[in-house]
């Protein structure tokens, strides 16, 4: 093989895999702990504090107060990059706690959310009408996932080259010649 198609494969190997990889940083992605998954940690708590892993969802309500933040989400799977995919109907709901000011207005309700959170304990709060036991997280590392735009299925100035069907040139059996 010449040079050119070594440079061109390996530019192409290079593309392909610079799209695998994690949103969150390898600083904080170093201390998680692969071992213990959510559902684990969720049944006893209390055996798995001060673990680290990896969580995600929907911001549920965002609270502030003197100590810092306090994040209410609706736990979501997370894909290969550790991006919240869907709703985690098992798992339900976390608190994610930081001494720092989230500001409302950004780290608002409906926004998803990857972070690397350190197990601190269970917090029960009411929920309706039941006591509802939250795992309470304090948070390592927080991403925020970028709102997408959505747009329709079609471009806005879409041309129909052929718009009546009885004149679309192959219709016919027969050629035009």
């Amino acid at each position: 093989m010449n040079r050119s198609g070594c440079v061109l494969g390996l530019l192409l190997l290079l593309l392909a895999l610079g799209g695998c990889g994690s949103v969150l940083s390898k600083d904080a992605l170093y201390g998680v702990n692969y071992e213990v998954d959510y559902a684990q940690l969720k049944t006893s708590p209390e055996d798995h504090a001060g673990k680290t892993v990896i969580v995600g969802g929907l911001i549920l309500n965002n609270e502030l107060n003197n100590a810092g933040t306090t994040l209410e989400i609706l736990k979501y799977t997370l894909d290969n990059r550790d991006e919240p995919q869907d709703p985690d109907e098992v798992n339900g709901r976390f608190l994610a706690r930081t001494s720092q000011l989230l500001d409302p207005s950004i780290y608002r309700e409906g926004r998803l959310v990857s972070l690397v959170a350190t197990l601190r304990g269970v917090e029960a709060r009411p929920l309706q009408k039941i006591s509802y036991r939250y795992p309470a997280f304090g948070i390592v590392e927080l991403y925020l996932v970028p709102e997408r735009q959505t747009e329709g299925p079609y471009y806005p100035y879409y041309y129909d080259p052929w718009p009546y069907w009885h004149r679309y040139p192959y219709w016919y059996r027969h050629p035009y010649w």
